[in-house]
């Protein structure tokens, strides 16, 4: 076990004073005191004094209390690598204008960068967020670099800006993961991005439901603004819009990088959580029409090839329609009678039914005179057998 020196409370002007050179390099220390970076006041007169420019720099590292870092200046970068955070970190209203890395560190506490601009690189490499992280409206002028990070709580971009590019690199958000309200100026890099389905704030149609009920003065918009943006502002919830919104920007990103292949998981789980979201507002009475008209299209749409990915399911959707279909009109012709003796079955005229654009007379054969109903399950069945044979070709086209 490595034997770490103690830099106690006593000694913060001690500590202070190696910083005064603009270099200060600490290995296997740990720090029992809150430290506010910079250090602008000096450390025997109390006077304050330029920062001299330099690299600090932190390895195996423990900070048993709080961090905060305020505006640091041009070429004065800071590095933590390998460092435990016992306590928050806070980088509230800061500018960063040099480069700041935490690299292979762990976040027991919590993290707030609030309004934290980051002019030139922002690297997280290989770190572990404990606890629920948000970057509200903060600003990544340059890299923002998540490779391989573990967020074990929620992580919400809330109202944050992406000028050059967010790196998402075998990033692996356990819980849930927002990106709907970001401001994608640049772009994503995402190569094994570990993003499974997670659960989402599904309460928000109530509490709108209720907000309408209590408060005549609301309108629907006015309402449905106030309680969401108290939910993504001041909590760290994550509402099931937000979560169908993710997907598709994800999906977006890797379909303009022409990575089709990645692209598909998304565009199934885009769909699955518009789904889910349609029901809860059929639940709660917010919509009506539209969500009725969603299910019915998402429903068929993940029976028929779940939803553009699979070409078998397709084939058996057709198939298995088809069949009942025949069935159904089969059954208004001459002495039909069902049968499990699959060799009396009339696989002839089946084939013929799986074509669309079959005869209506077809089945003169065996009825020269079929009865109405004969005719309306044969249409439908076109319908539902051509729908089948197109979502099996948009299936097979799924890598493009």
């Amino acid at each position: 076990m490595i034997e770490r020196e103690r830099i106690p409370d006593d000694e913060e002007k001690t500590f202070k004073k190696l910083f005064r050179d603009g270099l200060a390099m600490f290995y296997d220390k740990i720090i029992d005191h809150r430290l506010v970076f910079p250090f602008n006041d000096h450390y025997d007169t109390g006077t304050v004094v330029p920062l001299m420019l330099g690299e600090f720099f932190f390895r195996d590292c423990h900070f048993n209390h709080e961090i905060v870092i305020t505006d640091i200046p041009e070429n004065y970068n800071l590095t933590f690598k390998n460092c435990i955070f016992k306590e928050n970190l806070r980088l509230e209203n800061a500018i960063i204008k040099s480069n700041v890395r935490f690299r292979d560190c762990r976040f027991l506490g919590e993290t707030d960068f609030h309004h934290t601009r980051f002019e030139k690189r922002a690297d997280f490499w290989k770190s572990t967020f404990y606890q629920n992280t948000k970057f509200y409206k903060t600003e990544f002028l340059d890299i923002a670099d998540f490779s391989a990070v573990c967020f074990k709580e929620n992580v919400l971009f809330t109202h944050a800006l992406i000028h050059k590019l967010l790196v998402l690199r075998n990033t692996n958000p356990e819980k849930g993961f927002d990106l709907s309200t970001a401001v994608l100026v640049g772009d994503l890099s995402i190569f094994n991005f570990k993003f499974d389905d997670y659960t989402t704030y599904t309460q928000i149609y109530k509490d709108l439901d209720n907000a309408l009920t209590k408060e005549d003065t609301f309108s629907y918009d006015e309402a449905y603004t106030a309680i969401y943006e108290t939910i993504i502002a001041e909590s760290y919830q994550i509402p099931i819009e937000n979560k169908r919104e993710t997907y598709r920007i994800i999906k977006h990103q890797l379909e303009n990088q022409k990575n089709y292949i990645d692209a598909i998981p998304y565009k199934v789980k885009e769909s699955r959580t518009h789904f889910k979201e349609s029901w809860l507002q059929i639940r709660y009475g917010v919509h009506l029409f539209n969500p009725i008209s969603n299910i019915i299209v998402l429903s068929l749409n993940g029976l028929s090839n779940w939803f553009g990915s699979s070409y078998i399911q397709g084939i058996l959707f057709t198939l298995s329609v088809g069949t009942i279909f025949f069935h159904w009109a089969l059954s208004h012709i001459g002495n039909f009678e069902f049968t499990m003796d699959y060799t009396q079955w009339q696989w002839d005229y089946f084939v013929q039914f799986l074509n669309p654009t079959h005869r209506f007379d077809y089945m003169k054969a065996i009825d020269a005179h079929p009865r109405t109903w004969f005719f309306i399950w044969d249409f439908i069945g076109r319908i539902f057998v051509g729908y089948g044979i197109y979502q099996t070709i948009q299936a097979f086209r799924k890598y493009r």
